[in-house]
């Protein structure tokens, strides 16, 4: 009796102590299953959120795009809006439509002064075409506003207005999302529920409902380039459940582990064992782990194991050499020259099996050297990139970084590298460049001819961002001033005086319009401070491109003058691009080029659409008029050729256009 009371309290005290134990590792499993849970989800929100963003900046810089072109500015700026304009206004739009229609949204276009939205199935009565957008005519007063939000049941659509998305006075666009397309990635989301926010009232994305917002439930997520809210709230109870399902195994399996121990633990060493052979599978990209972790995109402990390479490495003193092309920018590079000059590096540092490499990007790789002295890794990467100049015709410079042991400073002393390659623009024929050259300033302060030679181009050309950007290599701000010589900069500023000056001089020669003198071009001579040289060059370039762009401007508006003023007299004659070329004292070849750019058309196009409109006047005028007649008068030397193009751009026949039938006799 006593024995059996004794082995109730034994069992009593192993069931206590077994849902207490239970307890404590369903509790801490749950805690950690949440954390890992809400981490995941916030990723999974934030990748959602960045393609959305993305789409975003796609349609408002193609808002930008087509503000810059010539239909559209000319749009902007009429009062009395053309025909002819309207028609390539509308070809402008369908455009972008047909190519970003699949990615879920189209634009439209409209002014509050005209009756007319130009959107990518024609143009469309305003007052009509907003009702369908469900603004009725007395809450038009809110196209005011500078962004407005209209569900639909299959799309929203969005009024974008000035000041915010700076816009001219007066002008709108409309861009239509479609709900499935544009928001693919968050519709019908059955982890959590996607909304979108503004002023206080939530958008529903699965349906067209506009609500008042209650509570400070969710995540409020800023959109890109707009200035409304997604709202994200998140769906735990599928969480919730799995968990209660996980809880029941973990406690039915620690049932199993109290009743069954020694076999329990067997059991559990063969899992640890399959896991860890799981994981090593897992692994099947270590060198993309190494490069993930060297550009800092993955911590050491995020990335699993590294190359085999790199563990033979570790405890030595190793070294980063890192390869690049020495100018990306090179509009006559070909890098399937680089790919080839790539696979020879690695080739040639095979025969050295402890010699690691990681291939970073499309223009740059770099190598892991162990205990090398920078002399001997100097004459190593010289020889070879002078060698691969020369086989491949692509030139290389290699930046080697400090001396380190640890492999968590691979970050580190990348970013030393590419600190270093910053100042290759100042190297003067060096293809092997150290962090010491930097410091102690043994960079010369100059450019090579080649980069003169982009400059020169860039200004001539007016780009004044692409000559700002020459503007940056040259000037390197990590260089150290006060370690160069008065002499050296001297030197540097003569350079830069004799690279205006050869502007001035092609500037003069080819445009005389221009008012070269007013540059004070010996300005940058009068200081011996960098930064001030830097500013007084910036300031030359800027006025000389305002110049050159004003001046084109002007010739490009001389030109269509002529042109049109051409046009207007001789329409009525079989004319052709040679005879305007001959009449310009152009090549046919220029003139082609010249004519799509002032005229913002192909000059066979706009010589039809011209004809069109006149052709349209003459009906008006003359209701009786043979077709052959007016054929004639329009300069086509066949009746059936312009009523072929008459339809093509009107889709109907000059007898369908006027209200009384014309007949061809």
């Amino acid at each position: 009796m006593l024995k059996k009371e004794r082995k109730n309290i034994v069992l009593n005290k192993k069931i206590w102590f077994f849902l207490i134990f239970s307890s404590i590792i369903i509790f801490l499993f749950g805690v950690n299953e949440y954390k890992g849970y809400k981490k995941e989800e916030e990723l999974r929100v934030e990748r959602l959120l960045n393609k959305i963003n993305l789409k975003i900046e796609l349609f408002m810089s193609s808002i930008g795009d087509l503000e810059n072109t010539e239909p559209i500015k000319e749009y902007y700026n009429s009062k009395e809006i053309s025909y002819y304009n309207l028609i390539k206004v509308l070809q402008e739009i369908q455009k972008k439509n047909n190519i970003y229609g699949k990615s879920g949204y189209t634009l439209s276009l409209g002014k509050d002064n005209s009756d007319i939205i130009v959107t990518g199935d024609g143009t469309k009565n305003k007052d009509n075409y907003l009702k369908t957008l469900g603004i009725e005519e007395k809450k038009q007063e809110d196209l005011n506003l500078n962004l407005i939000l209209i569900p639909q049941e299959k799309q929203i659509s969005f009024v974008l207005k000035n000041k915010i998305f700076n816009l001219e006075e007066g002008i709108f666009w409309i861009v239509n999302l479609d709900r499935e397309l544009f928001f693919s990635g968050l519709f019908g989301d059955e982890v959590g529920k996607w909304e979108i926010l503004k002023d206080n009232k939530i958008y529903h994305l699965d349906k067209n409902i506009v609500t008042k917002r209650k509570g400070n439930n969710g995540y409020i997520l800023r959109s890109s380039g707009l200035n409304f809210k997604f709202l994200y709230t998140p769906n735990y109870s599928r969480f919730y459940q799995v968990l209660f399902l996980m809880s029941v195994v973990i406690f039915l399996a620690l049932g199993l582990l109290a009743m069954l121990i020694d076999y329990s633990i067997k059991l559990y060493k063969e899992r640890k064992e399959l896991i860890g052979e799981i994981n090593t599978l897992a692994v099947v990209d270590r060198r993309k782990n190494l490069r993930d972790f060297v550009l800092g995109i993955r911590k050491i402990h995020e990335v699993g194991e590294l190359t085999r390479k790199v563990k033979s490495l570790q405890g030595r003193k190793l070294k980063i050499v890192l390869v690049e092309i020495f100018d990306s920018d090179d509009e006559g590079l070909d890098f399937k020259n680089f790919t080839l000059a790539r696979e020879y590096l690695k080739e040639s540092l095979s025969s050295n099996g402890i010699y690691e490499h990681i291939d970073i990007d499309y223009k740059s790789i770099a190598f892991i050297v162990p205990e090398e002295s920078d002399s001997i890794i100097e004459d190593a990467f010289h020889f070879m990139l002078e060698n691969i100049g020369q086989k491949y015709s692509v030139e290389l410079i290699a930046a080697v970084s400090n001396e380190f042991v640890s492999v968590e400073s691979f970050p580190q002393e990348y970013i030393t590298c590419k600190k270093i390659l910053d100042a290759k623009f100042m190297a003067k024929g060096r293809k092997v460049l150290f962090s010491e050259n930097i410091k102690s300033g043994k960079l010369i302060l100059t450019y090579p001819i080649e980069t003169e030679a982009k400059l020169v181009s860039k200004l001539l050309n007016g780009n004044l961002q692409g000559a700002k950007k020459i503007v940056d290599e040259i000037f390197i701000d990590r260089i150290n001033p006060e370690a160069m010589d008065k002499k050296d900069i001297k030197e540097f500023t003569g350079l830069l005086y004799n690279t205006l000056n050869r502007v001035v001089v092609q500037l003069k020669e080819f445009e005389s319009s221009l008012h070269c003198e007013k540059l004070d071009i010996e300005s940058i001579t009068k200081t011996g401070n960098l930064e001030k040289i830097r500013i007084i060059f910036n300031e030359l370039i800027s006025e000389i491109c305002k110049q050159k762009k004003t001046s084109e401007q002007d010739e490009n508006e001389a030109i269509r003058e002529k042109i049109k003023t051409y046009i207007d007299k001789n329409y009525q004659l079989d004319f052709s691009l040679d005879n305007l070329a001959d009449y310009l004292g152009l090549s046919f070849k220029y003139t082609s080029i010249l004519f799509k750019k002032v005229m913002g058309d192909n000059f066979k196009n706009y010589i039809n659409v011209y004809r069109i409109e006149k052709a349209k006047e003459i009906l008006k005028e003359k209701k009786d008029i043979k077709i052959k007649d007016l054929a004639e008068e329009l300069g086509y030397n066949s009746s059936n050729t312009f009523i072929r193009i008459f339809k093509k751009y009107e889709g109907i026949s000059p007898t369908q256009f006027n209200p009384e039938e014309i007949l061809e006799k």
